[in-house]
């Protein structure tokens, strides 16, 4: 299949898309926004003197990542690497609450651990600025196409499809996706049996279980003690949850990918869970299709819930939600009035009825300990 369009940039385009994006003023701005500290002119040598992808990510994507880190996040915790053979190619199913920071962590981790790094799949919604389609090809991501007519939908799945299998079985790369189309706005972690569908579409044999397997599939935690679009995403949910449709403003997804790079987070934890192929042979026996995808769909979120790294954030909102003490030892009276206050900060904006808002928010963290009670 052709995959030119969607593809990831190679080491030999690196020089041209670095000339590329060097012209474009709105990549001078924000490079001198989050690294003040060094002049653009001694950036731009840096970046000429870069001619592959390995090198891209060593030398911009991480030192980047170190400043916004510093700015936003009170730490970054990883574990569960032990579990990943070097050498070997994953498929990564991971929770996604934020637009960027998701994958770059993830690859961030594997890079300090002497793991080669993951192609990483991004919607096409994202990709509005074209100096961002190149920043974005540049650090091994490939384009999902999500605003296809329906008339193409299929076509397009097959092409991803082969896209993903022959990355990992052919080219020997890993590969970072979410585990459903768009975030879990909601903080409740499940994989959209779709996705495996898709997976399955190109896949070597006529077996599902088989193809799965080839996957290496790996499910991965991504936690956050503060999720900074919590407030922006309320609207969203509270819409949803009156069983009404929601409709993004023209320029939302950027505006959220703006505030989860730039917002607090607190501490965060990549968990990286054990890969599941050895896990299928227990669903040997299942013969229909969608009840075997969402078996498989199961055993990816009870390794994502067992490993999610929960927070005082989390059961702090539990136990609000719930009226309780259960998790009291989780954490200090100071944490629970410290959050308290921050909910009514971000809630303040908000236009809703006050107990639905507050409940609404309160789920967004407590459905992670929620799903860890439930396993």
């Amino acid at each position: 299949m052709n995959f030119e369009d969607i593809r990831p940039y190679h080491d030999a385009e690196v020089a041209e898309k670095i000339q590329k994006l060097l012209a474009e003023e709105q990549f001078q701005q924000v490079i001198e926004y989050v690294l003040p500290e060094l002049p653009f002119e001694a950036f731009k040598q840096q970046l000429l003197a870069i001619d592959t992808v390995k090198e891209f990510q060593s030398k911009v994507i991480v030192p980047m990542l170190n400043k916004l880190l510093s700015k936003s996040a009170a730490g970054l915790s990883f574990n569960g690497t032990d579990k990943l053979e070097k050498g070997k190619h994953y498929l990564f199913i991971s929770t996604h609450r934020d637009i960027v920071l998701d994958s770059a962590l993830m690859n961030y981790i594997l890079l300090q651990e002497g793991f080669e790094t993951a192609e990483i799949a991004i919607g096409d919604n994202l990709m509005k600025i074209p100096w961002v389609v190149d920043l974005v090809k540049l650090n091994k991501t490939f384009i999902v196409k999500r605003s296809l007519p329906k008339e193409q939908k299929v076509e397009g799945s097959m092409q991803l499809s082969g896209y993903i299998n022959h990355t990992i079985r052919e080219k020997g790369e890993s590969i970072w996706i979410a585990q459903r189309s768009g975030r879990s706005k909601d903080g409740d972690d499940r994989t959209n049996p779709s996705i495996l569908k898709m997976f399955n579409l190109k896949g070597e044999s006529s077996s599902v279980l088989d193809n799965l397997k080839g996957l290496q599939i790996c499910p991965v935690s991504i936690s956050y003690e503060f999720n900074p679009c919590d407030a922006l995403t309320l609207p969203e949910l509270i819409k949803v949850s009156k069983g009404e449709k929601y409709e993004k403003e023209p320029m939302e997804d950027m505006m959220h990918m703006a505030q989860g790079i730039e917002g607090r987070k607190g501490r965060i934890e990549v968990s990286f869970g054990k890969p599941i192929s050895k896990s299928l042979d227990q669903l040997e026996g299942i013969s229909n299709r969608n009840e075997l995808l969402a078996s498989v769909a199961k055993l990816i979120d009870n390794e994502i819930h067992a490993t999610y790294k929960l927070m005082s954030t989390n059961f702090i909102a539990y136990d609000l939600l719930n009226s309780s003490q259960q998790f009291a030892e989780k954490y200090t009276a100071a944490e629970m009035e410290e959050f308290q206050a921050y909910m009514s900060t971000k809630l303040e904006g908000v236009d809703a009825e006050e107990a639905l808002k507050r409940e609404t928010f309160l789920k967004m963290y407590a459905n992670p300990v929620s799903n860890k009670l439930a396993l």
